[in-house]
């Protein structure tokens, strides 16, 4: 198995939702590994949208948009796809690479963001960022296909953790509707919890 994490370079860790399993992997010093994903601190004041094009044997190529309210144009050629980039925290289940990037444009996971964004958008706290819980996989009818889209339930929001350095906020209206657990205070931030 090839392996680019060297520990130098501009190597991102990351993780990744597989619609195939339900579940998850991230990057590891010995390549890519599953994991359980319970709770993390999602980014989404900085996420980023885009096309993402994945040519075979290479790397993923992507044209990003100018905000999310201002879509790049379709690039030339075949094979680009909408996605996204979101960074994610998490001591408990990352480690010492405690903040991954989720980037991706598989259709099962955009559409999972795109649900957890609207959410994030209705009821956005001022300077906190959302506490996400994974819960399970949901097999979805696409087209002639099926995915699995993951629900992602904001839990409550805290103060921004000093892993992940505020950056500008971006604002959208996403187009898919959303789907949120109660509000059950939601407002309320318990900063003693270890993600």
């Amino acid at each position: 198995m090839l392996n680019f994490n060297t520990g130098g370079g501009s190597f991102t860790p990351y993780i990744n939702y597989m619609a195939s399993i339900q579940g998850w992997e991230m990057s590891g010093d010995d390549g890519k590994q599953n994991f359980t994903f319970k709770q993390a601190v999602f980014d989404l004041n900085s996420i980023q949208t885009g096309w993402q094009r994945w040519p075979e044997g290479g790397t993923p190529e992507w044209i990003m948009d100018q905000s999310v309210e201002i879509p790049a144009p379709k690039p030339e050629g075949e094979g680009w796809k909408r996605g996204f980039k979101c960074r994610v925290f998490s001591k408990s289940m990352f480690g010492d690479d405690s903040v991954r990037e989720w980037a991706t444009a598989g259709t099962g996971a955009t559409m999972g963001m795109a649900a957890l964004y609207s959410a994030y958008i209705k009821d956005k706290h001022a300077g906190k960022l959302p506490v996400v819980e994974f819960q399970g996989g949901v097999g979805t009818k696409v087209g002639k296909g099926t995915t699995s889209v993951p629900t992602l339930v904001i839990t409550k929001w805290i103060d921004p953790p000093e892993e992940l350095s505020v950056v500008e906020e971006v604002s959208a209206v996403p187009s898919l509707a959303a789907t949120q657990a109660p509000d059950d205070g939601l407002g309320n931030s318990d900063e003693d919890d270890e993600f």
